[in-house]
């Protein structure tokens, strides 16, 4: 393997940039080894390395499979290697009280609150990753038929809906943001923070902000907690899953499922029949 090579691969692929950073991590550690010549055994023992968790050697089978085959055709004897599925651990969801309780965390009475609210209220409303979220750009958010397009992974517009509270909290962000904002940056959400002040909001950034709104309530928190906890919670309201599927962008029901996969059997209480048929 070669880094011209590598770079060429990643060219011809729409990943998302911060795929696009894994893959060039575990590239870089199998640059310089004879891929070309490898058997099935070969890439599994790349890819089971002791320091390595399940994801980790996920994302590097799929990225070098994939370049394997970009690279020397389907009949390469390393793509006959295959890997068991892993289920993966349960991931951090917010409970009802627990996103309450985080919404009503934020002092809109100064800047980094009213913007912080913002963020807060979009990711949980519409699902949107992180990079989505850094990306969102102020003209294509319409408050009034609360809507929002921004380009999503894989590199096609998608939209997302908003209820009338987050219009409300965008529209408490603007008011400070006209102030704040550098000339020419387009973006809704902008960094407060000494030399950046005024920039577009980076995914790293972003993802020390939530992290401290997490140290704040006393739990842990990532901007793609919020993304699961739509999910989460637009079902637990009674959202069909299709609904859920169409609103957070997701190419199918299994990944609905996926990021669903916190509910637990408590969550059926209010939907209980003998219950129901009492009513």
């Amino acid at each position: 393997m070669n880094r011209e090579r590598l770079e060429r691969f990643l060219a011809s692929h729409t990943y998302a940039m911060n795929t696009r950073h894994r893959y060039r991590h575990v590239f870089g550690l199998a640059c310089g080894l004879p891929v070309e010549n490898w058997q099935a055994r070969d890439l599994l023992t790349f890819v089971s390395r002791p320091e390595w968790g399940s994801s980790q050697r996920c994302v590097a089978f799929y990225a070098l499979r994939g370049y394997i085959r970009w690279m020397w055709g389907d009949n390469h004897p390393a793509l006959l290697a295959k890997i068991p599925p892993v289920k993966p651990k349960k991931q951090r969801v917010l409970t009802k009280e627990t996103a309450l309780e985080l919404l009503a965390s934020f002092d809109t009475s100064i800047p980094s609150g009213a913007r912080d609210l913002a963020v807060c209220a979009v990711a949980l409303d519409t699902g949107l990753r992180c990079s989505e979220l850094c990306h969102l750009c102020l003209a294509d958010v319409d408050l009034h038929q609360r809507t929002l397009q921004v380009v999503v992974k894989g590199g096609q517009w998608g939209m997302g809906i908003f209820s009338a509270e987050t219009a409300m909290y965008i529209d408490r962000w603007l008011t400070f943001r006209a102030g704040e904002v550098r000339e020419g940056v387009e973006t809704l959400f902008i960094s407060l923070h000494h030399q950046c002040h005024g920039l577009p909001l980076t995914r790293e950034g972003l993802q020390g902000i939530v992290k401290r709104w997490g140290l704040r309530l006393g739990i842990k928190l990532s901007p793609h907690d919020l993304r699961r906890t739509f999910a989460t919670l637009t079902t637990i309201f009674g959202a069909p899953s299709r609904v859920v599927q169409e609103a957070g962008r997701w190419s199918s029901i299994t990944m609905v499922e996926r990021y669903t996969s916190s509910l637990d059997a408590s969550a059926i209480a209010p939907y209980l029949p003998v219950a129901r048929l009492l009513k």
